[in-house]
């Protein structure tokens, strides 16, 4: 490989790893970082994933390589992660004379959260052990660790599940990583990587991430579809988990009371709210991830058809953990008086001046609600047509006429993909 190619892969690393964080002007360096790993390996981000498999363990899916390797391409998510895992390195060796002992667990085929800074480093007091699951990716490491001449910083390169390995008698780390988890802690086996391996932690040591924040919110419907001139506030029900180095801890000593629980939903609340869950990820002390900076950060938005909010009730919670984890809520059901459904005529018009709005609102409710009712194929033409005349899209009207529990609500949705104006 020419001097110059790996002058850009070095720089691409020193701008990662000491620039300001941010998505556009960190992109080339990331693609200059992927596609230089890349052909040291031979895992490029651009082969197809359906040609790798995932690894399916008791704890959660470990992803194919190409996969992992992919992920490097979240400019965000992968400078954070490399400066917060840089940060805590030098300040660990400021504080002592000693060697650290790093432990790198599910490292994919590139350690792009770690190997990158070993490569433009070179300080040999940094010990590390790297842990993966799949063989490939133990192959391609093994590749980049001779490839960039740092041997005397690896300790050792195991292949196998790091819910489950065992360190040698007496061995403490320092700093152990893992980021294998997806928004929410759903799939992937995270949380238990970090309850089995905290174990091995020194009494100083830090897990990075330090923290993950999973909370609750109400938001309102149109934070959706937002308005013109309105401003939507979410309203925080409350940390509903929080994976640091405590809970790693009670959960290594089979305590795993926060595996479930409730919150209650404020009084005065109105139906036209939903539920935001969100995951903030402090990488370590100021390299942090929110809200939507990744894909990680993702917030999930939702409310069950047949769930209703009420003030004073409550939304319950648990993480159902068998080999693909997952927070499961349940919430107040609504309350249905059964009643004889008498629609409105397709013919009256709504606050738009448009017909058929009423009714087929009024029919989606119904059949909410289990009521069977036939839609007459001439309605039903004449609905298709109104949707063509106003240029929206079946599905995506069907969904927004689905999901709203009042009808102003989804004429503010006509109103904000349409030309159309509330009356």
């Amino acid at each position: 490989m020419s001097a110059d190619v790996l002058n850009t892969y070095q720089s691409a690393v020193a701008h990662l790893l000491n620039e300001s964080a941010n998505a556009g002007l960190m992109t080339p360096f990331i693609n200059d970082l992927k596609n230089y790993l890349g052909n040291i390996t031979s895992i490029s981000t651009d082969l197809d994933m359906n040609d790798w498999n995932d690894e399916n363990t008791s704890q959660g899916v470990a992803i194919s390589p190409v996969q992992a390797a992919k992920c490097t391409e979240e400019t965000l998510r992968t400078q954070i992660f490399m400066q917060g895992v840089k940060l805590a390195i030098e300040e660990r060796l400021k504080t002592t004379t000693d060697d650290i002992h790093i432990l790198y667990a599910g490292t994919g085929p590139y350690g792009t959260l770690l190997i990158p800074y070993l490569s433009v480093t070179k300080n040999p007091r940094i010990k590390v052990t790297l842990i993966d699951i799949h063989p490939e990716n133990i192959s391609a490491i093994k590749k980049l660790i001779n490839h960039f001449s740092i041997n005397q910083n690896i300790t050792s390169i195991v292949c196998d599940d790091a819910t489950r390995w065992q360190a040698p008698e007496s061995q403490q780390f320092d700093i152990i990583i893992s980021e294998t988890m997806t928004a929410l802690l759903k799939r992937e086996p995270q949380v238990f990587i970090f309850a089995h391996l905290c174990q091995y932690l020194s009494g100083t040591g830090t897990l990075i991430p330090q923290k993950v924040s999973l909370r609750a919110w109400l938001t309102p419907f149109t934070s959706l579809i937002p308005l013109k001139g309105k401003r939507n506030t979410d309203i925080l029900l409350k940390e509903f988990y929080c994976l640091d180095i405590d809970e790693a801890k009670r959960l290594n000593a089979a305590d795993n009371s926060s595996f479930k629980g409730r919150m209650q939903i404020p009084n005065g609340v109105e139906t036209n709210y939903r539920l935001k869950l969100t995951t903030d990820i402090q990488v370590y002390k100021h390299c942090k991830l929110t809200e939507n900076q990744c894909s990680l950060n993702i917030p999930l938005t939702f409310l069950p058809h047949n769930a209703e909010l009420r003030g004073g009730e409550y939304i319950n919670f648990e993480y159902i953990t068998p080999h693909s984890a997952d927070f499961v809520f349940t919430f107040p059901i609504k309350k249905i008086i059964k009643t004889k459904i008498k629609l409105t005529k397709f013919s009256e018009l709504n606050n738009l001046g448009l017909p058929g709005v009423k009714h087929m609102f009024e029919h989606a409710q119904a059949a909410k609600c289990g009521c069977s009712i036939n839609i007459d194929e001439n309605e039903w033409t004449q609905w298709t047509n109104l949707l063509d005349s106003l240029a929206l899209p079946y599905h995506e009207t069907s969904v927004a006429l689905y999901q709203s529990q009042r009808i102003e609500e989804f004429e503010a949705w006509l109103s904000t993909n349409s030309n159309l104006t509330l009356s």
